[in-house]
């Protein structure tokens, strides 16, 4: 096979690869409030249309779990139940813009699985993303929520569940793939 039997190929290939990646999200945790009941969690996030094409009819679902590991990848990060998902709705993205939502998410504080052994209670939320649009194919993120690393670490800390009201703001999230 010669070079030029693969230049369509590699072509094609460059097409979908730049088709898939045409929108780019960030997850801006604001606030996490947790109280005797439930966990509560504002957010920002930023959708960036990277590719050459407009996106139309972009729609957002989303959601809060408690991240563990006891649970399967697939049940964790297979995207938000959209029985109880948030919906919001972007009617156009044009090539280069960014569009920002908002919203809050909650979560019965008896859903929450803390995470790790230690005396203190924790718990890592994770926002669970869909997104489908004309223009798109079709994209499932999750974000991991948590407090900044420490220095010299990569991972997240997570958020003391235990006492009857805390609230975070120095927040960070992360993407898991």
């Amino acid at each position: 096979m010669d070079e030029q039997d693969q230049q369509p190929e590699d072509a094609v290939n460059a097409v979908d690869a730049s088709h898939e990646h045409a929108l780019a999200l960030e997850l801006f945790p604001i606030r996490v409030s947790i109280g005797p009941t439930r966990v509560l969690l504002n957010w920002r996030l930023n959708l960036t249309n990277g590719g050459a094409s407009h996106i139309v009819a972009l729609r957002v679902w989303s959601d809060m779990v408690s991240a563990h590991s006891s649970l399967a990848s697939a049940e964790q990060l297979g995207g938000p139940d959209m029985a109880d998902a948030r919906l919001h709705k972007i009617s156009q993205l044009d090539p280069g813009a960014r569009e920002s939502v908002v919203g809050e998410w909650q979560l019965p504080r008896h859903a929450i699985m803390p995470v790790g052994n230690s005396p203190d209670q924790m718990i890592l939320p994770l926002a669970r993303l869909r997104c489908i649009g004309a223009g798109i194919a079709p994209i499932r993120q999750a974000f991991v929520i948590g407090q900044p690393p420490a220095a010299g670490e990569e991972r997240l800390r997570a958020l003391q569940l235990s006492g009857d009201m805390q609230i975070h703001t120095r927040l960070s999230a992360r993407a898991v793939m």
